[in-house]
């Protein structure tokens, strides 16, 4: 949470006022909307005049997710063998813009991932692995366009994590306000 201070100093003495206003506080891990698979939420993109994002909205469709720690990559390829104590997750999206602006799928290639314990740890895309092995489709999302209004796009997004606990993957937008999140489980 984010604080404003405002101080004055008394000329007179050493005394400081100090006036305090909150920002307006972060939701908790419980409030941000749970997606599951086979599941759709319309999710909102918010504008931001700095990086020039409209405002938008797309349905978003968890179609598939999967996780192991091996992802085969083709006959020719050494299969993708995840980091000890770390397990890939693949998340599998459709995308139709809702909007009459283009969507930036670029907010769902990347998370906060929340452990059960309270462990917490920004993910962002595997670069170069890729979920096909597993049944799901090869697009990733970092490649495919961004849909125009009425357009949709499928694609997966793959990510590391602890393969110890349970937890979730939080996803928000460049101000940081929650899209929603899709819950990991710990390898056996």
């Amino acid at each position: 949470m984010r604080l404003a201070t405002v101080a004055v100093a008394v000329v007179a003495g050493s005394a400081m006022l100090s006036l305090e206003a909150p920002a307006a506080p972060s939701p908790s891990p419980d409030d941000v909307r749970t997606l599951r698979q086979g599941q759709t939420l319309t999710v909102a993109i918010s504008p931001n005049d700095l990086f020039d994002i409209p405002a938008s909205s797309a349905d978003v469709t968890l179609t598939a997710v999967k996780q192991a720690d091996r992802l085969p990559q083709g006959e020719s390829l050494d299969p993708e063998v995840a980091e000890r104590g770390m397990t890939f997750v693949c998340l599998e999206f459709k995308v139709k813009n809702v909007s009459t602006e283009e969507f930036d799928t670029s907010h769902l290639t990347k998370a906060r991932w929340s452990g059960k314990d309270g462990e917490t740890k920004n993910v962002g895309q595997v670069i170069g692995a890729h979920c096909a092995g597993l049944g799901l489709v090869k697009e990733n999302l970092l490649t495919e366009p961004d849909p125009r209004p009425g357009e949709y796009v499928r694609g997966t997004s793959v990510f590391e994590v602890p393969d110890g606990q349970a937890g979730a993957l939080e996803f928000a937008d460049v101000a940081d306000h929650p899209l929603f999140k899709v819950e990991t489980t710990a390898s056996p």
